[in-house]
């Protein structure tokens, strides 16, 4: 593994020569790991806004968090032992465990993550968009999101009903390329959690646009929990963002009447109704759709306050959805992302934003092969 605070080694030269033996493993593993933090390496030589430090840097701080996601250590000084301090002799316990805490390198961190969305994500939804078969999408931004939680941290304080709460984050994932991103932590209260619907309102109507620049669309991607009408309305009213979620057995509308829909769209061969939803003493009209799904005898109904794409489309798009559930599988089974690394707020961020780092890194590095 190369040194992760440079990357001042000279590069072999490959000769054309037939007979020449290939580089030694040591060499080939270091060139793999400057490739998968090249993107992460550029912007911080670029972009300007990290810091400078003699012992423990930004750059450093950032490649030892996604570093941390990637490896099998169960605990911060098992991964500081194993990992951190033989790539940083000078780095402390006391050193790493208050860098975590740190706003200033949250702050740094989550900078990271926007840089590297606008420098990379194009280039990726150029390689590879899932739905590009769909013209009628060009130009929305589509993006599923959801809540993970994970086991309390290890020196957590125990909550009024003496039980650890679990560290519930929202997560929100490019339905195009599965670009994944922190939108943000689910606050703890006397007795377990607040409902995800609480969080979401607290969020700036900017954060769920999803990057969606002026005159554009956003079609957010739910469960049920964000059923709440009004606030649909309002974030479909001031900042043309629209959700799609599964229909509730428990709604109970007010009048629903038939939409008709082009069966001969392709997009639409699995519809098998569309109808327009009002429910009493709420806003705004709202969509409910029937389909069949492409690979079982299940039946989906789903609901979206968007009047204007087929049917098919929309159904598609909630199928898509599963890209997030396959996201937080991985971040389980793969990267053994199942508890939280320190007690405070900020730490529990930066471990949710360093797992976000290391899925995209990943992404673009499958791409780069694929390539």
């Amino acid at each position: 593994m190369s040194n992760i605070s440079g990357s001042d080694h000279p590069n072999p030269v490959i000769q054309s020569n037939r007979t020449t033996a290939p580089p030694p493993p040591a060499v080939v593993d270091r060139l793999l790991t400057d490739a998968f933090f090249a993107p992460l390496r550029a912007i911080v030589e670029t972009a300007g806004f990290t810091r400078k430090c003699i012992r423990f840097d930004d750059l450093a701080f950032a490649l030892l968090c996604v570093m941390r996601t990637l490896q099998d250590s169960k605990t911060g000084r098992a991964f500081l032992q194993g990992h951190a301090i033989p790539q940083i002799p000078e780095l402390t316990r006391s050193n790493y465990f208050a860098s975590l805490s740190s706003k200033r390198r949250l702050a740094m961190m989550r900078d990271l993550a926007r840089h590297l969305r606008i420098h990379q994500l194009p280039l990726l939804r150029a390689k590879d968009d899932a739905l590009a078969v769909f013209p009628e999408l060009t130009g929305w931004e589509v993006w599923a999101a959801d809540g993970h939680k994970i086991a309390h941290a290890t020196h957590d304080l125990r909550n009024e009903k003496d039980q650890y709460t679990p560290i519930n984050a929202i997560y929100k994932l490019d339905e195009r390329t599965g670009w994944a991103e922190l939108l943000a932590l689910v606050k703890p209260t006397a007795r377990g959690t607040e409902h995800e619907i609480t969080t979401l309102k607290r969020q700036a109507p900017e954060d769920l646009r999803c990057g969606a620049t002026k005159g554009r669309h956003t079609l957010f991607v739910y469960d049920s929990a964000i059923i709440d009408f009004q606030y649909a309305y309002n974030l479909k009213q001031s900042k043309s963002t629209y959700i799609l979620t599964r229909w509730k057995d428990n709604l109970a509308p007010m009048t629903a009447i038939p939409r008709t829909f082009d069966p001969s769209n392709p997009a639409n061969i699995l519809v098998l109704s569309d109808e327009m939803i009002h429910f009493s003493n709420y806003p705004g009209v709202w969509r409910r759709i029937t389909a069949k799904s492409p690979d079982s005898d299940e039946i989906h109904v789903i609901l979206t306050n968007e009047m204007t794409l087929a049917p098919g489309v929309l159904s598609e798009c909630f199928r898509l959805r599963w890209r997030i559930e396959k996201a937080f599988d991985q971040q389980e089974q793969k990267l053994d992302e199942r508890k939280a690394w320190a007690k405070s707020e900020t730490a529990k961020a930066v471990q949710a934003i360093a797992i976000c780092l290391a899925h995209n890194l990943l992404q673009l590095f499958g791409a780069t092969l694929k390539t």
